[in-house]
């Protein structure tokens, strides 16, 4: 279960991500954006091989 939601969490966050350029650059925070960004798809993914380690 907790699986699924981490997956729904990655797939929305891609989902977002255009969007989130695009304010980035708009705010002139871009760097900013994009760590943020990357931390998060990290984030998930570690949260991800944690789930499946415990299998």
């Amino acid at each position: 279960m907790l699986e699924r939601l981490v997956r729904f969490l990655r797939w929305n966050m891609r989902l977002w991500y255009p969007v989130l350029r695009l304010l980035g650059r708009i705010t002139g925070q871009e760097d900013r954006v994009e760590t943020w960004i990357e931390l998060t798809e990290e984030n998930l993914q570690n949260s991800l091989n944690a789930l499946e380690d415990d299998k």
